[in-house]
């Protein structure tokens, strides 16, 4: 048995389209009653999955924030919000009073942008991918400052100025809301990772996310901070129906919009099989100094299947990996 600093949490990451608020509603409370210990929302203006360019698509944070105010224990983000889509200011303010409705229990994703047909069809500047992150780079750090500073906060930086800015009421949680950072670019992205992070979050496989962490680590070296301040976190698509069609559907889905394999798809994006085998995988993230799963789902949800994977598969991992 090994013994680690922090437990092993499982959320659940709900896609926020073809779904209305009260099927939302009903799941969110039903998903914390089973036992999961976050929920999530993702942050976009069309699906991502190209397939249901057409469908309905809720606004996140405003999920965001009704979820906070109807569930009572289940911690809750937004994996992850994209500052493109606003000034980091703005979404400072409605962290901070996302943080007060649910009494303390934000988790703040965050991350450069990535989703350009969204950006074309609603008229939104998508920058390179440098001056995204870079632009990434001067938000967290408004943010946190923001969140945390006595008085009024200036920052001059090449992206974002502030000018003598009150911001109250601070957030409930201190110093504050833990940060997620999205995303595994290597020269830049894992660099913000580094410097702002309370943890990392990369979608992909075992052996990939040890490429990551060994650059991760080189990035805090450099900047004078130990990785192991940083929580290690993945997000794969969790499929837990039989119905092996619907696997198929996503899987294609994903290769094509990555440009990838089937196959590769389904090991690096995936979390799939039987329960045992589901086991086994998360394992061997565990085993590299993963204590997040943030497993994303589109409706309709399988509450049967969710139920049994924290029986079968959460609670068991849990137990073998409490923290000493």
């Amino acid at each position: 048995m090994t013994h680690r600093k922090r437990p092993i949490r499982f959320g659940l990451a709900l896609g926020n389209e073809r779904i209305t608020w009260e099927e939302f509603k009903e799941a969110c409370l039903r998903l914390e009653e089973i036992g999961y210990d976050t929920l999530w929302v993702y942050d976009h203006l069309l699906p991502p999955d190209t397939r249901l360019m057409g469908a309905p698509c809720m606004d996140g944070w405003s999920l965001l924030a009704a979820i906070a105010a109807i569930t009572k224990k289940v911690r809750v983000g937004c994996l992850v919000s994209g500052n493109t889509f606003r000034h980091p200011a703005i979404l400072a303010k409605m962290a901070a009073t996302v943080d007060h409705i649910s009494g303390g229990r934000l988790e703040f994703g965050i991350g450069a942008g990535y989703f350009e047909p969204e950006h074309t069809a609603f008229g939104i500047p998508f920058y390179s991918t440098a001056e995204r992150i870079r632009r990434l780079d001067e938000a967290v750090q408004i943010i946190k400052m923001l969140w945390t500073s006595d008085g009024r906060v200036t920052f001059n930086g090449k992206y974002y100025q502030l000018k003598d800015a009150h911001f109250e009421p601070k957030p409930i949680q201190k110093p504050h809301p833990p940060i997620t950072i999205g995303g595994g670019g290597e020269k830049l992205t894992l660099r913000v990772v580094a410097k702002w992070a309370n943890r990392m979050n990369v979608a992909t496989s075992p052996e990939v996310v040890r490429h990551k962490l060994s650059v991760l680590e080189e990035h805090c070296r450099a900047l004078g901070r130990d990785p192991d301040e940083i929580e290690k976190s993945v997000g794969n698509r969790l499929i837990t129906t039989e119905d092996t069609s619907v696997h198929e559907g996503f899987l294609e889905a994903m290769a094509d919009r990555r440009g990838i394999t089937v196959e590769e798809a389904r090991s690096q994006y995936y979390l799939t099989g039987s329960f045992d085998e589901m086991r086994q995988k998360l394992r061997q993230f565990i085993d590299l100094g993963v204590t997040q799963f943030t497993l994303s789902l589109r409706p309709p949800y399988d509450f049967a299947g969710l139920e049994r994977f924290v029986e079968e598969v959460a609670d068991p991992l849990r137990r073998a990996y409490s923290p000493s």
